[in-house]
């Protein structure tokens, strides 16, 4: 069953997490694909990647029902609702899917599975105050907040040109004494900054992260 987040009321803004225990033809049982997505669904060659694909279509069920979920994709690969009802972004790392939805203004999320190797790249997407800020205690959680946020960053501009390190900043925050779990970062385009508030929650050994 998904777990559902409300991450800003005022804001519109919710998110889904599904631990994906189910087979692919258990999930099929829950979605209705048109023919495009069915013709989709079939290039996949992996049962994971279909599993995956298809427990982000039913966490999508849940968060805008009774709204239709039928999607297409930008040049880029960003998927969007048919009908526009709601600003969407997908994400899946092994056993878990997420989505986020916003009524408002676009959205993004990412889920990874927390591992010791973001160390060895650390530099390669953290600015200097970015990584002063690290704590001894938390780290790899906090790096994992570091770097999906500036992947969720990256959803919401759609545009392959952004630069991790040098075009997204997450403000420094404290992650143990961090109830509310949420942050603050920015994100320069052609010039322009514009200001996100990122959600961040840990579930088992996974990191998900929210950027509106």
């Amino acid at each position: 069953m998904p777990f559902l987040l409300e991450i800003s009321p005022a804001a519109g803004v919710r998110a889904g997490i599904w631990r994906i225990t189910e087979t692919a033809e258990e999930l099929l049982t829950k979605v209705h694909l048109n023919a495009s997505e069915t013709t989709l669904y079939a290039s996949f060659k992996h049962e994971l990647r279909k599993r995956q694909w298809l427990a982000y279509r039913v966490l999508l069920k849940h968060l805008i029902a009774p709204l239709g979920t039928e999607l297409s994709y930008d040049p880029n690969g960003k998927p969007f609702l048919d009908s526009l009802s709601h600003h969407i972004s997908v994400s899946h790392a092994g056993e878990f899917a997420a989505v986020a939805v916003s009524d408002h203004a676009a959205v993004g999320v990412d889920i990874e599975i927390i591992k010791e190797r973001i160390e060895r790249v650390r530099e390669r997407f953290l600015q200097k105050t970015e990584m002063e800020s690290l704590a001894s205690e938390n780290r790899l959680e906090q790096l994992y907040v570091y770097w999906g946020g500036k992947e969720a960053l990256y959803k919401i501009h759609g545009e392959p040109a952004i630069d991790f390190r040098n075009d997204i900043y997450i403000h420094p925050f404290d992650y143990l004494c961090n109830t509310n779990q949420y942050c603050k970062a920015e994100l320069t385009v052609n010039g322009m900054q514009k200001d996100y508030t990122l959600y961040f929650k840990k579930t088992e050994d996974f990191m998900l992260v929210l950027a509106f």
